[in-house]
This record gives structure tokens, sequence and C-alpha cells, in this order.
């Protein structure tokens, strides 16, 4: 008998935890967490645990497949084909496109992924189609784009001194379900240790909520309202970090009155430099160019002064009187939080700084039409209480910039990049995903032909199913890698099969902070299965070959490890690489990678592209305040998308060991709101908006805002197993409700999260 302990990670999520996978006689027999894995530290989750269950299920797609009938059939008639076929039939229908309408008519696309981003954005890139059509407008790059226009870094969760912070704030996030193998563990020591904690969430089902110093259940999309009133209580109450704002911010810097922008040494002097900011200087009492003032004084922070007759204020006054607007009374009303409740948690955020962190995830940063601002308002907080490149707070490391860089990604030439759909109206950020819905519907403003899908179902991920599944069916070739045939697979031309994390070569990166981790497949790839990278290597060589030039996946993860010196045999032999030891205070030397090389408060990035410089709140685009006639008719708030621990998105629903922890789709509702709609715990409701309407179970609970519902997603599995259905025809699936018209006007998030609806009771047949 053979057997034999490989050390692994598991890529069953963004987490990549360790592992250690037992294998016998090329079987895998069981997988339990790496002790000794630097982040994880043997912690994994029960999507991780149930490995076996997955790498063996019945149901697995072995083979590449071919649709021998039209679309819309209720059997696609799949014929195994080989992954010559499979391979050749793509490329060519890819090159014809190309040929007859342009690369940018064909689409690449993947869901939330399994880490293989960098190379998704490289078939794209080297092939010339500057279209991928992926959830990423929900889903991190909103808070991304917004940390880059702020601080010219990401400012996020992934990246804070988690070990020593003070207080932590969990702000439309739940990473101990999401990413239990690393953030369960990591919060049970923050508590152990006594740190501050702050939840913001709706549900008080969030299973810190009841560990926390402070809840606050936030309407869902007010959240910049709130986060507003907590600038308010800081800066009324000189809370923040004077040095750091005055030295690290563009808080002193002048902005004209009547024009919104910023005043420049061009404005004081014909000869002046147009890219250099003016600052007040008290002793001498006028403008001055940044760094030529008195040395004896620092700049004014607040103030209205006067420049050749014209009024000009400091961005500090001009955020002070934004936010004078939205005090804790004021936000009361908005967010649906008393107004105490704001002041307290805010006062213990500010006296814990610096060393406090605010972990933002998807229901703050990307499933709302006001996400930009929203997150902008947060990042500000941290930088004005000093909580930038610090021990506790949040630092920055090199990794994500270079994912995204021409090593690994390859770079577009300009001129197919500026054929983006929907550039011209969102320029900083990728457009909403009903653009390529549209193209693929009406061929406007050209059509999209084509469209490549890996790790992804668009109908389980995008907003408005409806508009969706419309597009699939317009297509002329669609082809989907994934475990299993899911929705979107059965819309497909091609189906392959992707290997499972356990029988692939790969190196985890995404969300691992500042390291690199060998995942090494522990059993060799059953039936005909391929990873995600060999599809890409692979496709890449037949349409692109200059940029992929490598025989195999072993060549392209060395490639990935050439900056490095390091092979992907010797990171196999040691398992871990780290990057770079995090450093506080970085920006002493190197500054901020903005416009000003500082912390912009203001913007100038959002000013060049005509939009609000100053994190002002907006409503969300539907909402009680925004559209109150239609609230009138849909009077409760919805917020969709809620995680189910044992589940990944719209997948894992067949595993048994996990569809019996979470066997139904749930609507969480108010106790009260349930009764006096006659609706009792288990029963079958309708909730509808004016999208759609689908049928899930009543959850009634104290623990929500008798105004507010939250529903699961990604229903569409079942487990014959456990004798549980599936979901056909969209009859469960929250993105049936979802509206995709009204999107973030930066970044393109649409409100998934702050939907207005109704509901009530299914009445069965008599």
């Amino acid at each position: 008998m053979d057997e034999r302990i490989v050390r692994t990670c598991c890529f069953e999520c963004h987490t990549k935890c360790g592992v250690l996978a037992h294998v016998r006689d090329g079987r895998l027999v069981k997988v339990e967490g790496d002790p000794d894995h630097p982040i994880s530290k043997g912690v994994m989750c029960s999507k991780g645990l149930a490995a076996t269950q997955i790498l063996y299920h019945r149901d697995r797609l072995n083979y590449p497949l071919k649709r021998t009938r039209p679309k819309g059939d209720a059997d696609p008639g799949w014929q195994r084909i080989s992954w010559d076929e499979a391979l050749d039939t793509i490329a060519s229908k890819l090159l014809d496109i190309k040929s007859k309408y342009g690369a940018e008519c064909v689409s690449f696309g993947q869901g939330t992924g399994r880490g293989t981003n960098q190379w998704y954005f490289r078939i794209s890139s080297t092939f010339g189609s500057p279209n991928r059509a992926n959830p990423s407008e929900q889903c991190l790059y909103p808070s991304i784009t917004s940390s880059r226009m702020t601080a010219g870094k990401m400012l996020w969760w992934d990246l804070v001194d988690v070990e020593n912070a003070r207080c932590v704030v969990i702000w439309g996030s739940n990473r101990v379900w999401t990413e239990a193998g690393q953030t369960a563990r990591l919060m049970s020591n923050i508590v152990d240790k006594g740190a501050k904690l702050i939840v913001i969430d709706p549900r008080f089902e969030h299973p810190l909520a009841h560990k926390a110093d402070h809840w606050l259940p936030v309407r869902p999309g007010a959240d910049g309202a709130l986060a507003l009133a907590w600038l308010n209580v800081i800066l009324e109450e000189g809370l923040y970090d004077r040095r750091f704002v005055e030295k690290w911010t563009n808080a002193p810097y002048l902005v004209w009155v009547d024009e919104n922008r910023l005043v420049t040494a061009r404005d004081l002097a014909p000869d002046g430099d147009p890219k250099r900011f003016v600052v007040w200087d008290p002793l001498q009492q006028q403008a001055v160019p940044v760094d030529s003032g008195s040395e004896e004084a620092a700049p004014a922070l607040f103030g209205s002064h006067e420049i050749a007759g014209r009024e000009c204020r400091t961005v500090f006054q001009l955020l002070q009187e934004l936010t004078a607007n939205y005090s804790p009374a004021e936000a009361e009303k908005i967010t649906w939080v008393p107004a105490q409740t704001i002041r307290d948690a805010a006062r213990t955020y500010a006296s814990h700084s610096p060393g406090s962190a605010i972990d933002m995830m998807q229901g703050v940063e990307g499933q709302h039409t006001n996400n930009t601002q929203t997150v902008r308002a947060l990042e500000i907080l941290l930088a004005i209480t000093g909580n930038i490149d610090v021990e506790g707070g949040h630092y920055s490391a090199r990794f994500w910039e270079e994912m995204e860089g021409g090593h690994l990604a390859g770079v577009m030439p300009r001129e197919q990049a500026a054929k983006r759909l929907g550039r011209d109206q969102y320029r900083l950020a990728q457009a909403p995903s009903t653009v390529w819905w549209q193209a693929m519907i009406t061929g406007e403003p050209y059509p999209i032909k084509a469209y490549v899908v890996v790790a992804g179902n668009p109908l389980s991920w995008a907003a408005n199913s409806k508009e969706v599944r419309q597009a699939l069916m317009s297509l002329e070739f669609l082809s989907v890698m994934d475990y299993f045939i899911g929705p979107t697979g059965q819309l497909a031309d091609i189906v392959l099969p992707a290997a499972h994390w356990t029988e692939r070569d790969f190196i985890a990166d995404e969300f691992c902070r500042q390291w690199y981790f060998a995942q090494p497949r522990a059993v060799e790839p059953g039936f005909e299965r391929w990873s995600d990278l060999k599809f890409y290597l692979e496709l890449g060589k037949r349409i692109a070959p200059e940029g992929w030039p490598w025989k195999n996946v072993e060549e392209v993860l060395d490639y990935q490890l050439a900056p490095y010196g390091m092979k992907w045999e010797q990171l196999k032999a040691q398992h871990s690489m780290e990057l770079e030891v995090p450093r506080y205070k970085k920006y002493e030397k190197e500054g901020f990678r903005t416009p000003s090389g500082k912390v912009e408060i203001y913007s100038h990035t959002l000013r060049s592209v005509g939009k609000e410089p100053l994190p002002a709140y907006v409503e969300p685009a539907i909402s009680p305040i925004s559209t109150p006639e239609l609230a009138r008719e849909y009077p409760l708030v919805l917020a969709t998308g809620r995680r189910i621990p044992v589940y990944y998105h719209s997948s894992l629903r067949n595993v048994p060991w996990l569809r019996q922890l979470a066997p139904e789709p749930e609507v969480e509702l108010n106790a009260q709101t349930a009764r006096d709609l006659g609706i009792a715990a288990g029963a079958w409701v309708w909730i509808e908006t004016p999208t759609g309407k689908i049928r899930m179970k009543a959850k009634p609970t104290n623990g929500i805002h008798p105004r507010v519902v939250s529903a699961t997603h990604g229903w569409w599995q079942g487990c014959p197993e456990l004798g549980l259905p599936g979901y056909p025809d969209d009859m469960s699936n929250a993105n049936v409700l979802t509206d995709n018209k009204h999107c973030d006007p930066v970044t393109s998030g649409p409100g998934v999260r702050s939907q207005l609806c109704k509901i009530y009771k299914v009445e069965e047949p008599a």
C-alpha cells in the first residue's frame, strides 16, 4: 500500500489555506489543515474539508463535450470530443470572429475564479480583446479603484496588521464565513487579546455581531452616510491625527469655491507649475505653493481665504462643511442606526487609532450604486486617523501590482484597449456587465459574438438574469469550463472539464498577503480534466502564440517565479516564499502614488473626469428615500447575496456533506414583519421586485430591521443523495430580482444589496 501526505493549499475559494492531503494508492482519502502554514495555521472550513466529495462526485464533468442540439432544448445532446477537437474548434471560432469583426468582438470571462486572474487577463490581452465579462464591478475592483484614486494603493483587509490591531471594524464583510481558514482564527485572536470590535451589518446573525462592542445595523446602501457621520464626530471632536493630516494628505490644499478646482501655482503666477498645488501659509497670511511656505508653521488646515478677489477654502474645511450635514442625529434618519450608537462607535474607532483597521467587502464596496464615494469615505477615515502603514493598521504590499502588471497579465495595444465597451462613460473602471449583455443582444455599439468562460456562471452572478439569458442565447459561440455543468454551461456550444485543486499544480498567490505558496497536485487529474492554466496555455498557443511561448504549465510557473530567482520545483520543495516583509511608514520615502503624492481627500482624479471630488453621499438609485413612490408598492429593502458559509457563491450545493448543513434557499425577515404578513417560519414565500420574482423559504428573526430582508443567492443544483431538489428556470435565483440599469457612476456597481421588494405567501394549489 502506497501512502503519502502532500503539503498543498486549498483553492475552493480565494483564501488558499494550507492543507495536508492524505493519499492512499493514488486516491485522495482525507484532507486536514496544515498547522505550519503561516496564515491559516491548521484551520480549514467545510468547503475545503469536503474535497474528497467534490473530487469524486458522480456529476463531475470529465471529458470535453460539444452540443448537438439547438440552444434552448432541455437536452443539449452532449457528445464527447477530444481536447484537440475542442481547442481547435474554440480557436477557429475566435480567430474567424477576430478576422471578420475585430478581437474586441470576443469576450473572455470568469466568475470569482480559482486563482487564475492574471492568466485570464493574459489570454484576453494577448488575443487583443479589451472586453472581460466578469463580476469585478461588484467584487473588489470598486474598492481597488477607489483606493488607488485616494491613496495610490489598495487599503483593505488582506493588507492589515491584524495581529497588532487595537480596534477592528467589520464593515459589510463576513470573512469568518467566506474565508474561515484565515479570518476566523485571526478574529478569535483579536477578541482574545482585548481589541475592540465594531460590526456594521444589517443582520445580527452576522457571526461576530454578538461579540462586538458596537453593532450598527445600517440600512443597506446607506453606509456612505454612516461613514460621513463618523467623520463628523472625528472632526468636531478633534480626534484626527493632525500631523499625518497636515503632512500626508491634501487636506491643507486650497480649492477655488466657484470652480470646485484645486488652486495651482499657475493660478498664483503666469510661470507657475500647473501641477503644483497651493496651501495657505498662516504666518505670511498668503497662498503659497506646497512646500514653499514658512518653516516655522504648518499650512492651515481650515479656513476660507481670498486670492486676487476670489474665495478659496481648504480641502479639510470643505470636508468639515460636507460632514456637518451628517451629524449622528441627521445620519440616524438616513441609516436607521441610533445617533448615540453612531457617536459611540466613531469614538471607539478613533480613540484606538493608530492601530485601528476597517475590513470592507462586497456588502459595502461593490454592490451598491453609490459604492465609490462610500469606499472613499472609509479610506479617508483610515487616513485622517493615521491608520495607514502603521502597526495594527493597513499596510501595502507589492503583490497585487505585480499580478496586474505586464509581467503576468500581458499588455494590450493601446488602440485595442481604447475599444473597451463602456469606456467613454466609465473611464476609471470596468463598465457594468449590462454593457456586454446588450452588445450580445443588440450588436451595439459593436457585437460581442463569442464568450469564453472559465469558472464562471453569469446566470448566477450577474444582475438581471433574464437579460443575461437572452444575451447568452444570442451568441454565435459560447464555451464554458468548470467542475460541473451549470446553468450557463447548459447554454454552451462546448463544455470543458476543469481539474479540482487537488489535481493541479499552481501557485497560491491571491489573498495570501505578501506570500507565494506552492499548490502541487495531490493526485493525478482524473479522466480528461485539465487545470485552468493548462487550458489558457494551450488555447493561447493557438490564438496568440507570441504571448504564450511556454511548452507546459511548469514553464509558465517558472516564468511567474523568475523575478524572485526561483523555479517551480524549488518553491514546491520549500512550500512557501515571503515576497516582502511589511514595512511601516513606507510613504515617508515613497510618498503616495497619487497626483499630489499624498492621500487625496479631494480626489484630483475624480475631478479630472467630471465626478465629485469629495466623498459626497448619494442615496442608492432605488430606495425608500430616492424612489418613495416605488417604495409604496415595494416597502421592504432587499439585500441579496447573503453568504452561506458552506458554499462558494453558486457552487457546491450538490455536495452532501455541505448541503445537509444548509439545505434550502432562505430569506430572512423580521419576526414581527413576518407575523404582520401572516408568514410562518419555513413557509414558501414570493419575493418580488420591479425586475422579477422568485420563491424562497421564510426565516423570521429578531436580528434584522422590520423594513429590511436578506436573501441568499446561487441556488440551482440539487442533491439526489439527500433527496433535495434543484431549482430550475431561475425559480430561486436571487439575480432575477436585481436591477442592472442603475449603477455606480464611477465603478459601475449595481445595487444588488439595496433593492426594494415585497414579500407574500405562496398560495399552494387546492
